[in-house]
C-alpha cells in the first residue's frame, strides 16, 4: 500500500481599483435639460412575429425609439447583430438598436439638479419682489 502526499501553496495578491481610476476626463454634466427636452418618450408593443424570433418581451413597453435617441444622444445607443430564423436550416443577422436605459439616469440626475437651482433662482427673486414690494 502507498501514500501519496501532495503539498500546494497559492498565494495571491488583490489590489483594488477605484471608479476615479478607471474613468478619465470625468466632467459634470450640463445642459442635461435641453437633452431630454428633445427626446419622446413612448410605449409600445414589440411585433408578435419579431418578438418570438429575436426573443423580446411580450405585452406593454415603455422607452424610446433608438434611432430618435441617436439623434440627441448617440453614446447611449448601442447595436448588437442577432442571428434570427429566416426558413428551414436557414438565418439571417439583423442589427438591432437599443437605448441603454441606465445611462439616462446620470442625465435625469443633472436635469433636476438644474431644475433645482432654477427653482431656488426663481423663489430667491420672488422673495426680493416681495420684499420690495412690502416697503
Amino acid at each position: 500500500m502507498g501514500f501519496l502526499c501532495i503539498s500546494a501553496s497559492v498565494s495571491a495578491q488583490t489590489s483594488s481599483v477605484t471608479n476615479n481610476d478607471l474613468k478619465q476626463n470625468a466632467r459634470p454634466l450640463t445642459n442635461s435639460l435641453s437633452y431630454l427636452e428633445q427626446l419622446q418618450p413612448i410605449s409600445f408593443e414589440y411585433d408578435k412575429n419579431q418578438a418570438n424570433k429575436l426573443k423580446l418581451p411580450s405585452g406593454q413597453q415603455y422607452g424610446f425609439i433608438a434611432e430618435d435617441v441617436q439623434k440627441v444622444l448617440p453614446g447611449i445607443v448601442k447595436s448588437q447583430k442577432k442571428m434570427v430564423p429566416a426558413g428551414k436550416n436557414a438565418f439571417k443577422t439583423t442589427e438591432i438598436k437599443d437605448v441603454e436605459m441606465e445611462s439616462l439616469i446620470a442625465i435625469l440626475v443633472a436635469s433636476v439638479k438644474e431644475q433645482q437651482a432654477e427653482i431656488e433662482r426663481l423663489k430667491a427673486d420672488l422673495q426680493s419682489l416681495k420684499s420690495m414690494t412690502s416697503k
